[in-house]
């Protein structure tokens, strides 16, 4: 093993040094930001920035509150105040930013398409706020499909929220048919070696609690049904739920990690007797944290990563490796 350092976070790279056909990505996570609560864990985030290829932003980046989404001025208002402070301003001039939202940045608390009409506001100042640059099939929506390390990487942006409707209705779906569609699409036809999957909510806890899409269970089978017969390595980033954790399965004799990255700055909420089969540890983090993933990629070899949960000291939480 070769131990590297980003930032002040201490990890293990996986087998031997790095050869010239091999390269390192490292990509950072987090979600449910709400910095008038917390801020303890920013100034670690920023030193990781440093090294950092690109940091994913998995929703909840801002809370609306009071009515804001009813107006796009005041929804941007929000956006100014919490990502215009200085230390917010830093962090965005580090690395490369993506990002996708989910209940608290679209509107009210847990809103979906049957309960609120609003999302084409919220939607319009998202994407001008964050600018998103990868091809949108649906202009109504920011889901979509960008590539890194030179196409080895393939990272998916899904939106939870805009075709989302309630767990009990007919059809229920979380993400819709056109973007499931899609989706599957783009999996199929991907020559990358890597899959990462960005959702706003938890894919693979079993638990049927808050907005899991175990509750939606036959689309939740579909989606693992398509990630376990993808042609690369799957690797599922969420967040929502205020605590974090690593989930995994092996389905058709592929490997599904999931990891819930949550929360960032919002105030923690450890669900440690969850009821989850597929987590890989004891407990859930108790304390704001963001996610590192670490990947070891090759033209020639399958691909090895190290996956891992960051407190505000960059104290490892929980990490976890896939290796040849």
């Amino acid at each position: 093993m070769k131990i590297i350092t980003l930032a002040g976070l201490t990890l293990l790279l996986l087998n031997s040094a790095c050869t010239t056909e091999e390269r390192v990505l490292t990509i950072g996570f987090g979600s449910c930001n709400e910095p008038s609560q917390t801020q303890q864990v920013l100034p670690t985030l920023n030193r990781a920035l440093d090294s950092l290829d690109h940091f994913i932003w998995l929703g909840d980046n801002v809370y609306l509150q009071n009515g804001q989404w009813n107006s796009y001025d005041s929804t941007m208002a929000r956006y100014n105040e919490v990502f215009g402070q200085p230390i917010f301003q830093e962090l965005l001039n580090k690395s490369h930013h993506l990002a996708i939202w989910d209940d608290h940045d679209a509107g009210p608390n847990d809103c979906d398409r049957s309960n609120y009409e609003g999302f084409p506001l919220t939607m319009r100042a998202f994407k001008d706020f964050w600018q998103p640059q990868h091809s949108q099939p649906d202009s109504n929506s920011y889901y979509g499909q960008t590539s890194t390390a030179e196409g080895l990487v393939d990272i998916y942006l899904l939106d939870n929220r805009s075709f989302r409707t309630n767990k009990d209705s007919a059809n229920a779906t979380v993400f819709g048919q056109k973007q499931l569609s899609w989706f599957h699409n783009a999996l199929k036809h991907s020559s990358a070696k890597v899959h990462i999957i960005c959702m706003g909510g938890q894919l693979l806890n079993t638990a049927r609690v808050f907005e899991n899409v175990s509750n939606y269970p036959k689309e939740r089978d579909l989606l693992l049904k398509w990630l376990s017969e993808s042609p690369g390595t799957p690797i599922v980033l969420t967040g929502d739920r205020h605590s974090g954790e690593i989930n995994k399965i092996i389905m058709n004799g592929k490997s599904i990690v999931e990891v819930c990255a949550s929360p960032l700055t919002a105030n923690a909420h450890p669900h440690h007797e969850e009821e989850n089969a597929t987590r890989i540890h004891s407990k859930t983090t108790d304390t704001q944290h963001f996610g590192v993933l670490q990947l070891k990629l090759s033209d020639e070899t399958n691909p090895t990563y190290r996956i891992g949960l960051y407190d505000s000291k960059g104290t490892a939480l929980f990490t976890h490796r896939e290796t040849k």
